[in-house]
This record gives structure tokens, C-alpha cells and sequence, in this order.
């Protein structure tokens, strides 16, 4: 197998989702890997961040809202990616603990649902963890993600490559050992990634309600619009521009750009390079005129008067923050 590398090979360009993804500051983390004996059950209230679970081995259920019961099976994966709240349980009818106290028990290595080990009953391997974003910038992506995602493992047998993965997330969250944090973090980070693409590939148009950011991902021309502007270095995007490398006009590339992302791409290009102009301030040690030419200003008085009007805080707090964390 050839395995050189071109020291100055050209950086494969970044799709909209990665760029999304990484300015959002997304993350994922796993908190627990457990062994739950019958009976047990939790139930979830609405939370601010999302929150997942994946069936390492057993079968439980899951309750939405009062009455709608899901089996999980092995393999199973389910995700709230905003915080919807419900319950998790063995059994429909089994009793469920408030999750806050559950979670605090488990992170304190105590397991309320611990295993007899005289005479284990219905052993149910549960793996919980959470996602986490830039609650400080606002995007589409963010408004359109969908409130319950549900990967069935007899539906997906392409995905066994991510069940083995997250069997190898279960192991290290279990026994840990020096760079376990770090592994955690990055296959939980892939199986968000995982969950969302899946989730677009098979997610009908008609159930987007008009808008729909993640619809508009898979479109043959507003995706590749939004992956230009993703991989824009600099402010020299316009909508003519953009319509013309789709082959469309620029008032049927507005209306459709409109129509799925709820908003005119003139707009979305311009609260993207702000947004973008904001984490780099946040996360970089660029230079504020570069950061600034960038966003499409030609002085950094310009940006900092724009900046502050969109953000409602000056660039240069935004940098003390960085240099103050």
C-alpha cells in the first residue's frame, strides 16, 4: 500500500455541515456507559442541550409525550438533539426515576439500577451522552434540527462500522485509561456527525414544513451554494455570483435559497461571515484587520461598528473573553 504524503498537497475543500459544525463550536459528550437490571427506568425532563442514547446490548423502551411506546433494540440509537424530554425505561410500565438524580448517581460511579449478581434479570447495556453549541450565535441549522432521531439497527446494517465504534466508546467509558478522555470525545463527536447525515439522507422534503436547513444540505443547487459559501476565504461571494454556479437566475436561485433556509442568501452570507468573524476572534490569534477583511470591511472601525450592532458586544471584548478563559 502506497502510503506517501504530498507535504504541500491542496486542503480538500470543507462541506457546509463541517464548517457549521466546527463555527458552531458543536461538541458531544458520553457521560455514562451502564448495566441496568430489571426493573429500572428514567425519565429525562426538556433540557438546553441535547441529549442521546445508544442500546449496547439488551432491549428497553422509550415513552414519548403520554402514550407513543418505542421497543429499542440492540444497536439502536436514539438522539434529542434539542433536549426533548421523555422516558426510558425496561418496561412501559415500569416506575422511572427523575433523570438529573440518575445522572448524579451515575457520575458518581453509583448505579441505582446496579445488577444482582446472584440473579441478574433482563441486563440492558445503556451508553448517554449529550451535545453542546455556541449558545451565543444563532443560525438555521440550529432552528431546523429535528426535536427526535431514531437509527434502527435492522434498518441500518450499513452503519455496523458505527455500532462497532460506539462498542469501543462503551469500552472506554467503562475501564478508562490514560487518553480515554480524548477517544470518548471524538467518537461521540463522530456519532453526532453520524446521526445527523443519516438523518438528512433519509428525512422526506414534505416534512420540512417549507423550511428546512437540513433538506436544503441535500439539494443539488442550494447545497452546493451553501458549500461555496462555506468555503468562502474571502468576502467575494455575491448572490449573482452564487446563482450563476448553480445555473440558476438570481431571482430563481433567491426564491428557492429563501424558500428552504427561511431566509435570502444575501442575508445568510452576511450573518454567516459575522458569525465566523465572531469565532475567530473567539478561538484564533488572527489579526483584527484580517478577521475584519474577511467579514467584507475594508477598516476595522467599520467592522467594529457592524460587529457591535449584530452582536450587541465590540469585537475586542469578544478577544479579552479568549485571553481572560
Amino acid at each position: 500500500m502506497n502510503c506517501n504524503i504530498t507535504a504541500n498537497r491542496t486542503p480538500e475543500p470543507m462541506d457546509a455541515l463541517a464548517d457549521i459544525l466546527k463555527t458552531l463550536r458543536i461538541s458531544a459528550k458520553t457521560f455514562s456507559c451502564n448495566d441496568f437490571s430489571s426493573p429500572w427506568g428514567i425519565q429525562v425532563d426538556k433540557s438546553e442541550t441535547g441529549l442521546f442514547h445508544v442500546i449496547i446490548s439488551g432491549s428497553c423502551w422509550l415513552t414519548l409525550g403520554k402514550d407513543k411506546k418505542i421497543r429499542l433494540d440492540t444497536g439502536d440509537i436514539v438522539a434529542f438533539p434539542t433536549g426533548g424530554s421523555h422516558g426510558i425505561s425496561d418496561m412501559p410500565e415500569s416506575e422511572r426515576l427523575p433523570g438529573d438524580k440518575v445522572v448524579a448517581q451515575l457520575l458518581k460511579q453509583q448505579n441505582p439500577f446496579s445488577c444482582c449478581e446472584q440473579k441478574p434479570n433482563n441486563i440492558t447495556s445503556l451508553m448517554c451522552g449529550s451535545f453542546t453549541h455556541d449558545t451565543s450565535l444563532n443560525h438555521p441549522f440550529l432552528r431546523d434540527l429535528p426535536c427526535f432521531i431514531h437509527i434502527k439497527a435492522v434498518e441500518t446494517p450499513e452503519l455496523e462500522w458505527l455500532r462497532m465504534l460506539m462498542k469501543v466508546l462503551a469500552c472506554e467509558s467503562r475501564t478508562p485509561s490514560p487518553g480515554s478522555s480524548v477517544i470518548i470525545d471524538r467518537l461521540t463527536e463522530v456519532l453526532f456527525i453520524q446521526l445527523l447525515r443519516t438523518h438528512i439522507k433519509n428525512s422526506p422534503k414534505e416534512n420540512c414544513n417549507n423550511t428546512c436547513y437540513l433538506s436544503a444540505l441535500n439539494d443539488p443547487q442550494i447545497g452546493q451554494a451553501l458549500n461555496l459559501i462555506h468555503n468562502e476565504n474571502k468576502a467575494i461571494l455575491t448572490v449573482e455570483k452564487l446563482g450563476s454556479s448553480v445555473a440558476m437566475s438570481r431571482t430563481a436561485f433567491t426564491d428557492k435559497f429563501s424558500k428552504l433556509i427561511g431566509i435570502p442568501p444575501k442575508t445568510y452570507l452576511l450573518n454567516w461571515r459575522m458569525q465566523k468573524a465572531k469565532t475567530k476572534l473567539a478561538t484564533s490569534q488572527e489579526q483584527m484587520f484580517t478577521i475584519a477583511q474577511y467579514a467584507g470591511y475594508s477598516s476595522e472601525a467599520a467592522f467594529s461598528k457592524a460587529f457591535k450592532h449584530f452582536f450587541n458586544i465590540t469585537p475586542g471584548k469578544v478577544r479579552k473573553q479568549r485571553l481572560a478563559s
